[in-house]
């Protein structure tokens, strides 16, 4: 009697739909539970933006509307808790014009439905027909929702699957051909994060005039739009001066106060308790800058720029003409790598909850690379044991892990960079 083959796909298909249920279970009881401390400040921007208040700089104080308190900014400080760009502060402004009840339920959707966005961007850019690439894509959606790091970001109220949404858009957008929608991700990347053009600048190589097209016509659109908001290009001004204070401020999650019994937050603001409580969850600072600085070493503030230089200069020598030759996903590629470490080395909290970043390049690298090597494969289980938590008492280990993956990239990207002996593709038109 014939026996039929078990249907592989499906059974991934429904294990991973059994793990998102868990996995979504568990962080709706953080959501309910606790207060969203880095939501707070992000919902504060927005209402903030729309109203034409200081984002940095004019923190709440008594007698003002409850919905510009954030309990986490300590009393009497003169900077808010907010770091993020103007962009970002409009972005979120449709969760701003909600409770903040409301927008802690309808962001923990949003995480959700942003990082699969994100996986399955990836995934139709890059996979190949064949059952092993729907296993990784798997494998890598599985270890990400088990890990301590996906439930920080939500349980915190984290922004940074938005940039792993917009970076896998990137990624796909490069892939098919899209420059003029690869401009405009590519712009949206920096308005979001300044720091991000590190990420794009290996692209420069391969600009194409729609990329520049895309690119201008979303500033253009942006400071329009700016110019209509009360404050708008102003708190672009802002932002510069208090990132200038921030870089100045090593290692600390709030501003400085010099009155810190200037006055009491209420017990209850917008009818909730718990603002200022958050899971004791482990979690780590994953910047090589700010460990050594809490052991009393601070690098030079010229050292991280320094190395960010020296492997593009190494890059340019060492590959040559591989380098126009390459495909522009590898360059986004190399410029992720480049970003990454910059922001280790940078002296500024980086914590696990950015881990998310690394879904479109992890998905890149093991859909694209069919002939890995045993020890290239055994560094990627390494990293996703460290993710899960195998050694979570070893000091670091997503940090680790993080290492590893960088050097499983910078392998694979030297030997598609030796062997990019193909004509170079014409420009897209």
């Amino acid at each position: 009697m014939p026996t039929t083959k078990p249907d592989v796909t499906r059974i991934l298909f429904q294990g991973l739909g059994v793990a998102l249920l868990f996995s979504l279970a568990i962080d709706l009881h953080l959501t309910l539970k606790y207060g969203g401390v880095d939501l707070r400040d992000k919902v504060v921007g927005a209402r903030s933006i729309v109203e034409g208040r200081s984002l940095y700089f004019d923190p709440w104080r008594p007698g003002e509307p409850e919905r510009f308190a954030d309990p986490m900014v300590p009393p009497g400080a003169e900077m808010t808790r907010y770091t993020g760009t103007p962009f970002q502060a409009l972005v979120m402004a449709p969760l701003g014009a909600l409770s903040f009840r409301q927008a802690r339920l309808v962001w923990l959707f949003v995480q959700y439905g942003l990082l699969l966005l994100a996986i399955i961007l990836a995934h139709r850019a890059f996979a190949m027909p064949g059952r092993d690439t729907v296993i990784a894509t798997t494998a890598i959606a599985f270890v990400l929702l088990a890990s301590t790091s996906w439930h920080l970001h939500v349980e915190r109220g984290q922004v940074y699957v938005i940039f792993t949404f917009l970076i896998a858009a990137l990624f796909s957008a490069l892939a098919q051909n899209r420059m003029g929608m690869a401009g405009v991700l590519c712009t949206l990347l920096v308005l979001f994060k300044p720091t991000y053009a590190v990420m794009l600048l290996p692209l420069v190589l391969r600009l194409t005039w729609r990329m520049a097209a895309g690119a201008a016509g979303t500033i253009a659109g942006m400071v329009g739009l700016f110019a209509l908001l009360p404050n708008g290009l102003r708190a672009w001004v802002e932002y510069r001066d208090a990132m200038t204070i921030w870089s100045g401020l090593i290692g600390r999650g709030e501003p400085p106060s010099m009155a810190p019994d200037a006055f009491v937050y209420p017990e209850t603001i917008e009818g909730l308790a718990n603002l200022g409580h958050h899971h004791p969850m482990e979690f780590e600072n994953g910047s090589i800058g700010t460990i050594l600085y809490a052991k009393g070493l601070l690098l030079p503030g010229w050292m991280p720029y320094a190395v960010l230089v020296a492997i593009l200069l190494f890059a340019g020598l060492w590959y040559g003409r591989s380098l126009l030759r390459a495909g522009r996903a590898e360059l986004l590629l190399l410029g992720f790598c480049c970003w990454t470490v910059l922001m280790m080395l940078l002296p500024v909290p980086r914590f696990d909850y950015q881990l998310v970043h690394w879904t479109a390049p992890v998905i890149f690298l093991l859909l694209t690379w069919r002939e890995r090597s045993f020890n290239w494969n055994i560094a990627l289980l390494l990293a996703a044991a460290l993710v899960l938590g195998a050694w979570s008492l070893l000091p670091v280990n997503v940090l680790l892990a993080e290492l590893v993956l960088l050097l499983a990239a910078f392998v694979q990207l030297h030997r598609r960079l030796r062997t990019a002996t193909h004509p170079m593709p014409a420009p897209a038109s």
